[in-house]
C-alpha cells in the first residue's frame, strides 16, 4: 500500500451537508402577460380570436356606438319591419330613377355630338361658299 490513508474529520463531514445550498430557489410563476391585439393581429403566427375577447366586456370599456340589443315587444318589430320595406321601396325607387337620368344624360350627349358635327359640316361648307364667291363680283354671280 502506499503511505497515503484517508482520514475523515468528523466535525468537517457535518459541516459540508449543513454548508449545501439550492442550486434553484423555488418561485411562483406569475401570470403570463396579455398580448395587445395589434401585437397578435400584425406579428408572426397564427392566434384564434374570440368575439368576446374583442368586443366582449373583458376586452375594456365598451364602445358607446356598439349597438345592443334591447329586447321590446313584437309591434315594435312589426314597426320595424313595414320601415324597413318602406325604405328599401324608397331605395329602388330612387335607384330606377338614378338608371333613367343616366339614360337620359346619353340621349342628351349624343345630341350634342350630332349637333356640334352638323355645326362643324356647315362651318366647311360656309367657308367654301366664302371663298368660291371671294374674288367675283355681285353682276358676275
Amino acid at each position: 500500500m502506499s503511505g497515503y490513508a484517508c482520514y475523515e474529520l468528523p466535525s468537517t463531514s457535518n459541516q459540508y451537508s449543513d454548508m449545501l445550498g439550492e442550486l434553484y430557489s423555488t418561485h411562483e410563476m406569475p401570470e403570463v402577460p396579455k398580448e395587445s391585439f395589434f401585437k397578435g393581429l400584425f406579428g408572426c403566427g397564427m392566434r384564434n380570436l374570440d368575439r368576446e375577447e374583442l368586443f366582449g366586456e373583458s376586452s375594456g370599456k365598451a364602445n358607446k356606438s356598439v349597438a345592443k340589443h334591447i329586447p321590446g315587444s313584437s309591434s315594435n318589430i312589426q314597426e320595424l319591419n313595414t320601415r324597413t320595406i318602406s325604405a328599401t321601396s324608397e331605395v329602388g325607387r330612387a335607384h330606377q330613377l338614378m338608371l333613367e337620368r343616366g339614360d337620359k344624360l346619353g340621349q342628351l350627349e349624343e345630341r350634342t355630338e350630332r349637333m356640334a358635327s352638323e355645326a362643324q359640316q356647315f362651318s366647311n361648307s360656309a367657308h367654301l361658299s366664302m371663298n368660291k364667291y371671294k374674288d367675283k363680283k355681285w353682276y358676275q354671280l
